[in-house]
């Protein structure tokens, strides 16, 4: 896990353990059109094709953050994104590696590191904190 600031925005990057790929969040305060909406309103939005243009993978996530990081919550509200799409490879995702189909469609997919969904959460802060 690691968090910082960009564009006076509070960012977060964590590993999902359960498929072992990144998830970067940005935390919106109250005053954010954003904040307090679920995913499905905030697609709703005229922005959201913008966004998806904007930021690997489109949105995926909107909400409070579990309760074991809520030293970083802060009374935000976070927008999220991940690396967990179609040419992704996700190293804890178990697989039948002796299937030749499943063996040349892991050959075309890549990692997506930390430093990956970094930038990747800084263009999300960047979009994000033109809105308010």
């Amino acid at each position: 896990m690691s968090h910082w600031r960009q564009y006076d925005m509070a960012c977060l990057a964590l590993r999902d353990m359960s498929l072992g790929v990144w998830k970067g969040f940005v935390g919106v305060d109250r005053k954010h059109p954003f904040y307090g909406k679920s995913i499905e309103d905030i697609l709703k939005t005229e922005y959201a094709m913008e966004v998806f243009f904007e930021v690997y993978g489109g949105l995926c996530s909107a909400g409070r953050l579990p309760t074991r990081y809520r030293d970083y919550s802060s009374n935000l509200w976070w927008i999220g994104i991940e690396t967990s799409h179609g040419a992704d490879l996700m190293p804890l995702l178990k697989l039948n590696t002796d299937d030749p189909d499943m063996a040349k469609m892991v050959s075309h997919q890549t990692y997506k590191n930390f430093m990956f969904i970094r930038k990747e959460t800084n263009k999300l802060a960047k979009f994000l904190s033109r809105m308010t």
